[in-house]
Formats: C-alpha cells, sequence, structure tokens
C-alpha cells in the first residue's frame, strides 16, 4: 500500500520496498512519476530515486538498497508533521486517524495530493526538480454507513458531508484558496529554489532541456518557457484549453520541436466541479496536439462554443426525495459529473441536461445505459427505480442556482 517496489526485471524477484504512507486511509498513492538521477550527497554520489507523491513529502531514496535517504515537504502539509530522519516514516498526527476518532480531519493534502500524475523532469545541469505542486485541503468524514458497489465511489468516505456549501460566497472563497504552482526543487538541499504560482490547481507536466528552459502548460490556458535557474518566464502562448499534459522535445531533419498534448481533464475537474472553475466559470476542454519550433507562425483558429439554451424543469419531488437524492448523487454520481452537481467541464453539467425533463429519458439514459458507447453506463443494477428518480430530483433542485446567475 502507498509503496514504491523494486523488482529484478529479467525473473520478478524481489529486492526492496519503500512505504510513503503506511496505513493509507487519505488516497495518498505512491504512482507519480519517479526519477533516476546520481547526486552527490554528502561527499559521495548516490544512485537515487526521487519523487513527489500525493502525500506532500519529496523523497530521495537509494535506489540500489532502497535506503532513506532525505524527505522534506514541498506543500502545506497537515496529516503529519514530518518523516523520521532515519526511516522515512511519517510522523501522523493523532487526528488524521479520523476513522478511529470518529471526528472530521480537515487535511492538507487532501486525495487530489500536493502533486499528482502531472509528470516532473529533471535537470543535472542545474540540480534541480521540476514539478506542478499545489494546495488543496480536504474534510475527511467516515462513511458510517458504507457499502462497497461496483459503480460508486468507493472512498469509505462521506461525500455529502464534504461537499460544498450552497452558499455561493462561501463556494467562491474555498474555490479562490485552493493554490498551484511550477516548483523547482533542490533534491540535495531539499528546499525550493524557486516559484512561479498558477492561481489555483491541475497545472501541466513539465519538460527541462539542456539549453536551460522549462516548459510547462497550465490551467491558465498558456503553455509557457522560463529558465531554469530563476524561474523567469521567457516565451508564452495562449493555447485555448488548459493542460495537464506534459510536452516532449524532439528534432527531425535538423531542427528541434516541442510538442504538446493540449486539454483539460482528469480527476480535479471530474470530481471537485465547481471548485476547477477559473474566475470566468469552467475551463474549456479544446484536447489537440500542438507542435512549436523557432519561427514557426502558425495561429489557432478562433474557437467556436457551442452554448446551448438552458430550460430548467418544474421540481416535482418533496424535501425527503430531494434529500434522498442530495445522499445518492454524492455517492454515485459526483466522480464524474462534480461536487453538488456543478460540472468541471470535461462532462455535461446535468443541471443543464433536457434528459432532466423527462422521467423515461433520465431513466434510460441513469438506469438502463442508453449512453453507455459514451462512457455513460447505467446503474439500474446498483439503484431502484425510485433512487434514479430521487437523484433527478435533486439535479433538478441544483439547477434553480442558475436561475440567479
Amino acid at each position: 500500500m502507498s509503496s514504491i517496489v523494486a523488482l529484478k526485471p529479467d525473473t520478478g524477484e524481489y529486492v526492496w520496498h519503500f512505504q510513503t504512507t503506511p496505513g493509507d486511509q487519505w488516497d495518498f498513492t505512491a504512482t507519480q512519476h519517479m526519477i533516476l538521477a546520481d547526486l552527490k550527497i554528502g561527499n559521495k554520489l548516490r544512485k537515487v530515486l526521487m519523487q513527489a507523491p500525493k502525500n506532500g513529502f519529496f523523497y530521495v531514496i537509494d535506489r540500489i538498497t532502497g535506503e532513506f535517504i532525505s524527505g522534506k515537504n514541498f506543500a502545506r502539509v497537515t496529516w503529519a508533521t514530518g518523516l523520521d530522519p532515519e526511516t522515512g516514516r511519517p510522523e501522523i498526527v493523532k487526528e488524521a486517524f479520523y476513522h478511529l476518532t470518529g471526528k472530521p480531519f480537515m487535511s492538507h493534502p487532501g486525495p487530489m495530493g500536493a502533486h499528482n500524475w502531472h509528470p516532473m523532469s529533471f535537470n543535472p545541469k542545474s540540480g534541480l526538480v521540476y514539478f506542478s505542486a499545489q494546495d488543496l485541503g480536504f474534510p475527511y468524514i467516515a462513511d458510517e454507513n458504507f457499502v462497497a458497489q461496483k459503480l460508486a465511489v468507493n472512498l469509505g468516505i462521506d461525500l455529502e458531508a464534504a461537499a460544498l456549501p450552497d452558499d455561493q460566497e462561501t463556494r467562491d472563497k474555498i474555490r479562490k484558496s485552493l493554490t498551484g504552482r511550477l516548483v523547482a526543487w533542490d533534491p540535495v538541499n531539499q528546499k525550493e529554489v524557486w516559484r512561479v504560482e498558477h492561481g489555483g490547481p491541475w497545472n501541466g507536466g513539465t519538460l527541462s532541456t539542456a539549453g536551460g528552459l522549462v516548459f510547462q502548460g497550465n490551467r491558465n490556458q498558456e503553455f509557457a518557457a522560463y529558465d531554469s535557474l530563476t524561474g523567469k518566464k521567457l516565451w508564452g502562448k495562449n493555447v485555448q484549453t488548459g493542460v495537464v499534459a506534459a510536452p516532449i522535445s524532439y528534432s527531425l531533419d535538423g531542427e528541434q520541436y516541442v510538442a504538446l498534448v493540449a486539454g483539460w481533464g482528469g480527476v480535479l475537474p471530474l470530481l471537485l466541479g465547481e471548485l476547477s472553475h477559473s474566475d470566468d466559470g469552467p475551463i474549456p476542454n479544446r484536447s489537440r496536439v500542438l507542435v512549436y519550433k523557432l519561427g514557426g507562425n502558425k495561429k489557432l483558429p478562433e474557437p467556436k462554443d457551442f452554448k446551448p439554451e438552458i430550460s430548467i424543469p418544474k421540481q416535482f419531488a418533496d424535501l425527503q426525495n430531494i434529500a434522498a437524492g442530495k445522499t445518492l448523487y454524492a455517492r454515485n454520481c459526483a466522480g464524474c459529473h462534480g461536487d453538488t452537481a456543478v460540472s468541471g467541464g470535461v462532462l455535461p453539467d446535468l443541471r443543464k441536461s433536457y434528459s432532466t425533463h423527462d422521467r423515461k429519458v433520465w431513466n434510460l439514459i441513469v438506469g438502463k445505459g442508453a449512453l453507455e458507447s459514451r462512457g455513460m453506463v447505467g446503474f439500474s443494477s446498483e439503484l431502484s427505480p425510485q433512487s434514479i428518480e430521487d437523484i433527478r430530483s435533486y439535479v433538478i433542485q441544483r439547477a434553480q442556482s442558475l436561475k440567479q446567475n
């Protein structure tokens, strides 16, 4: 669980493992990018493995033996006070064991991590590692009625209790409290050297080059190049979409190119919905491959987004059914269609869906899987017809907020 494991590739024989988060109940995976390098540490050249997993600590490990060398938090961390200097084991605060205390625990980071899957890069010349860091707190509240379901979000967390409040002013304050940045990290001295703030989380992976550049796309719909030693922005282009992937560089016929898969998505806009928005609303997803070279003069076409008219149906259910629908939505739907039925912009916003007008159409989609070929499976094996209707009533209730915007 939450471990880095070394195996012999020819035989699969186990060599060593290092556990970043023992007893993980916060979804702090250790599946993030790993970099192998030779670093001079304490006047000795060490063959190391470096990783910045979701739990917020940057690890340097001996890749031959699995020995912990050093670790330091690169973002705000409240679930542990630090790492044991000998073993690297996190010193976890007792409040973090929310399943034992029975009390909510506001943790930094949350399940989205202080650094997620977005690839990081290492430049041997600068000696720095470049990656996307973020601060997203999350209230861990144990779900006392948790039962694993095949089609549900099985975290053992009460997602309804952890959901955003209805008050829009409070929602906006929470969203603006989330931060994200590009970080240049010194792995030998375990410290941040410079940072570039991006105004929010979920920014792209990085590419560092021998020419002293760091390339990164970000949530602000920009692809930019920075000085690898200072973080000064040297170049930038509007790409008309959020960026989460890392760019690559290649040479063809003696000319160098930088390519980027641009597009917005991933678990943060899917699950957190409104918390992934910019001040202008959902970040657009215009997926495409972009290629740049020195002297390139092509321009992107102006975006043409279709904005359908919104028709909100009348509420048909009573408060009890709406409340039941809220619970069912959080358990079964929020993982893709967003917290409190507000889409992050990747999938349709159910509050604006015409399917909410018609019980039969809604059941064909949600219950029987009429749109399964497009990724929306049917839930009739786990939800009763009444439960499916209760969810529809909650979505309609949430759609009422659109009248005020």
